[in-house]
């Protein structure tokens, strides 16, 4: 990569966003296992507390609904509905990942046609919502979702294949596996290495920026990532594709015990919601913005007092 062949869009990713030419902090050998005891400790509580032969499954979408308990209600017995916005975000996400793999040598529209096939094939609802579409409705999502991959191009200087890693799944078990952590960031920039850290967690976003949410979000991958790989990310970060802008924290030992500290205060309430459930007068709830896509919103207290209507 040379600076004269990047545009300014792409100077400014790499300058403020990966941080090319700053030095990468040294590892610390011991610090996965100091993590792995302390989140163990801190969850031991919520463990005990599962029935006899029961698992915890948390999800960075669970630890987020767990904000409120209505909401992580919703999250457990609603059913997801998938609409263009969603499929709209789910194809330039994989087209990203495809045109990174493929070194950019694909004409966009082919690109976005590859994941629109991967979507179609994958047996998930996915497929029967576009198979739904008439033919005009597919265009335009195949359209829009063309512009975002056009627009990243455009914005984020092209990455060696060797930098650039589609995530596997992050996933710990603790407690002889009766908690599960897990947890799959779009995007690895980077890889572990046993002198300096250099791994980035980047997750791509549409719509709306939520960066507090988005913040606890990478934080959790970043601690999922340390107790894989025993080396902790440098950086982690949110780019908003309708935006081309991002938010990004560098990572130190004191955002990872930030994110061993959510954990802990989360899994006994999910826990109880999941296995001893307390009568709906006894729920915490939490009005905001969420309610909006939350199916409980008819019939919650907090948010009528709060104003939040149906749509």
């Amino acid at each position: 990569m040379t600076e004269g062949a990047l545009t300014p869009s792409q100077q400014r990713v790499r300058e403020g966003l990966l941080a090319w030419t700053e030095p990468r902090p040294p590892v610390d050998p011991a610090l996965a296992a100091r993590l792995r005891e302390q989140l163990s400790e801190a969850t031991a509580e919520a463990a005990e507390a599962l029935p006899d032969g029961a698992e915890l499954f948390l999800s960075k979408s669970k630890l987020d609904a767990l904000s409120c308990d209505g909401r992580f209600v919703d999250f457990l017995e609603g059913e997801f509905t998938w609409s263009a916005p969603i499929v709209k975000g789910q194809l330039a996400h994989h087209g990203i990942e495809i045109d990174f793999a493929g070194g950019r040598q694909r004409d966009p529209a082919e690109v976005i046609d590859v994941a629109w096939e991967r979507l179609v094939t994958s047996g998930s609802s996915a497929a029967t919502f576009l198979e739904s579409l008439d033919g005009a409705e597919a265009d335009a999502l195949r359209g829009q979702a063309r512009g975002l991959l056009t627009g990243f191009r455009e914005q984020f200087p092209a990455l060696p294949d060797k930098k650039v890693h589609p995530e596997d799944a992050l996933r710990v078990r603790l407690h002889g596996g009766r908690l599960i952590l897990s947890g799959r960031p779009d995007l690895r920039l980077g890889g572990p290495t046993s002198d300096v850290r250099r791994m980035l967690l980047l997750d791509l976003k549409t719509g709306g920026r939520h960066s507090l949410r988005h913040l606890a979000d990478m934080r959790f991958y970043a601690l999922l990532a340390t107790l894989k790989h025993d080396v902790a990310p440098f950086r982690v970060a949110t780019y908003y594709l309708d935006e081309a802008d991002w938010d990004h924290e560098d990572v130190d030992e004191g955002v990872l015990e930030a994110a061993v500290r959510d954990i802990a205060a989360k899994a006994p309430r999910a826990v109880a919601l999941e296995h001893d459930r307390p009568p709906e007068e006894e729920w915490r709830l939490l009005a905001a913005p969420h309610c909006r896509w939350c199916g409980r919103l008819p019939i919650c207290p907090a948010a009528a007092e709060a104003g939040y209507v149906p749509a």
